[in-house]
């Protein structure tokens, strides 16, 4: 049945794939017949008003890959081919800053490298080497778990020597910046001192916010080197007044982000965690605008260690969870690679070839059609199959239900007995020795059979009358003074007599007073199970379930189900 059950489940996603093929296939060709006749310029210009303002990476991979794509066809001029290299550049950044698919980051870097080498094109060789030196970063951070790559600060430095020479500003700014994030917060920033000193001479331009951003970025932290810890103080929430004034919308959001990381790291400096709390909250805020991932969860991991000084312990497991699933999400998007972004940028480098093939799409439709009608039959088949295990399954779960009923009416008559009895029988203040008075314990391990089935007796009047058993704490020593006997003959009775050991005749206690409580929809209806759970004495959530599944038969959630 499950060898069937598996086949047919194959069949069907063989079959929806196909269709999700052809589905991805007509959208990319529709948005390519849209866009494939703009020039490259106003695609360029498109691309980077998806990436940049509207924050839609899949609309920019569209139109940069139409231009990169273009060189391909054999567009070999000298404007095809620096936008092609542009282009290559700006897709290994969505794929490292988007996508977060390092394998195609590095690909499309590699071919913008390559063909700018190739034809002596070099205008936006800075922006290649720093993709390549975040990259490099990156991987380092989360492969090797280094806080500092000494390899991609050279790199940087590369991109920021040759942008210099250039006088391609922005992208010496961009390199600097890294650099700075790079050595500051690692106590390195001696080894960018002659980058921190060109910055600062006339030979650059101070007209450019970049340029005042980065200045003032500098003071302060030569300030904070010199212990003029007011003034650096002052020079970091300046940065917040030069980041205003960014005219895109992207380079405002990186320059608060990292204005923002500063201030956020004197406050830390200074034990001023509440304060340095409220700047990293303010860093959540904009890392999740500009999509960046990275900073996320570097301010993710601040605030968990934040409130674990502050004794916060809910916030900083909160905060510390949040971290874990970013960084999760991020390695194994990496590790994995993005196979629908992949496919999407086949189906791109393909669209040529379909455009002239009218008729090979065609008899594709009707593959498809053909496909949908067989899926249908299969998904058809699937379903009967699975209502009928279904049903199954539901059967053999309300037999087990019932057969717990039962259990539990046996041990209510069994209580009721023991109460009686109790009843009956006259009050002690203490419980009576099992030995005569000058009687010493026989020694562990020879107990007869007598003494051990009476010393099981009185563990199971324990068991059955006392409260006790369904406190966390509650122990075999306690057991032992319960029943007025040494702790190893009570184990030893226990172990011969019920043929298990003291957690598992505790646990069938808890488990079945747990299922009285499901059942009682009276007293215990608005608790939830993990809090029945607790309420017998399961310390755990996944201690309780695991237990209760394995006596009942069932999950606690399912043994509800059926109570209802």
């Amino acid at each position: 049945m499950q060898t069937r059950l598996k086949i047919l489940a194959l069949l069907l996603v063989a079959m929806v794939a196909c269709q999700a093929v052809a589905a991805t296939n007509d959208v990319a060709i529709s948005l390519y017949n849209r866009w494939e006749r703009l020039p490259s310029e106003q695609l360029m210009k498109m691309g980077e008003q998806y990436r940049c303002i509207t924050r839609q990476p899949d609309s920019a991979l569209v139109c940069f890959s139409i231009v990169a794509n273009r060189y391909y066809q054999g567009h070999r001029n000298h404007d095809d081919i620096k936008y092609a290299i542009e282009a290559m550049t700006h897709i290994a950044w969505l794929y490292k800053q988007d996508f977060y698919d390092y394998t195609k980051a590095v690909n499309y870097n590699l071919q913008a490298k390559e063909l700018a080498e190739k034809h002596q094109s070099l205008d936006y060789m800075p922006f290649i080497l720093i993709n390549q030196a975040d990259i490099q970063k990156n991987s380092e951070a989360f492969v090797n778990n280094n806080i500092f790559s000494e390899e991609a600060l050279q790199i940087y430095k590369q991109a920021f020597n040759m942008a210099l020479e250039q006088k391609n500003w922005h992208a010496m700014h961009v390199a600097f910046f890294d650099m700075m994030i790079e050595t500051t917060f690692n106590d390195k920033e001696s080894m960018i001192e002659r980058e921190m000193d060109i910055l600062m001479s006339d030979a650059i331009p101070d007209t450019i916010v970049n340029t005042q951003f980065a200045r003032c970025l500098i003071r302060g932290v030569r300030a904070w080197n010199n212990g003029q810890s007011d003034s650096s103080l002052v020079y970091f929430k300046h940065l917040l007044d030069i980041a205003q004034q960014q005219e895109k919308p992207g380079q405002k959001r990186i320059s608060l982000i990292t204005a923002n990381h500063y201030i956020a790291f004197w406050y830390l400096a200074h034990n001023r965690l509440l304060e340095s709390i409220e700047v990293l909250k303010t860093l959540e805020k904009l890392s999740k605008e500009d999509n960046n991932a990275l900073s996320l969860l570097d301010t993710y991991k601040n605030l968990s260690q934040f409130y674990r000084v502050l004794q916060n312990q809910e916030m900083a497991e909160h905060y510390h969870l949040l971290y874990l699933e970013g960084k999760d999400e991020l390695v194994n998007k990496r590790k994995l690679g993005s196979a629908k972004e992949a496919q999407f940028l086949y189906e791109l480098n393909k669209k040529n070839e379909q455009v002239r093939d009218m008729a090979r799409r065609e008899q594709m439709k009707s593959r498809v059609m053909w496909g949908a009608l067989i899926t249908a039959i299969v998904l058809l088949m699937l379903l009967v199959m699975l209502w009928v295990n279904n049903r199954r399954i539901k059967e053999r779960n309300r037999q087990l239900y019932n057969k717990s009923l039962e259990m539990l009416r046996a041990d209510e008559e069994k209580r009721e007995l023991i109460e009686r009895l109790q009843l009956s029988m006259p009050i002690e203040d203490e419980p009576k020795s099992p030995y005569a008075p000058n009687e010493t314990p026989q020694r562990e391990g020879k107990l007869s059979s007598a003494r051990q089935s009476d010393i099981l007796h009185r563990v199971f009047m324990v068991m059955e009358t006392s409260d006790e058993i369904f406190s966390p704490d509650f122990s075999l020593p306690r057991l032992a003074e319960l029943v007025g006997d040494t702790r190893n003959n009570v184990s030893e009775a226990i172990n011969l007599r019920y043929q298990g050991n003291f957690n598992a005749l505790v646990n069938e206690y808890r488990v079945k007073e747990a299922c009285r409580r499901i059942n009682d929809r009276t007293q215990w209806s608005d608790y939830t199970l993990e809090a029945i759970g607790q309420s017998v004495g399961f310390k755990s959530r996944s201690t309780f379930w695991t237990t209760f599944k394995e006596i009942v038969g069932l999950t606690p959630g399912a043994y509800q189900r059926q109570s209802n």
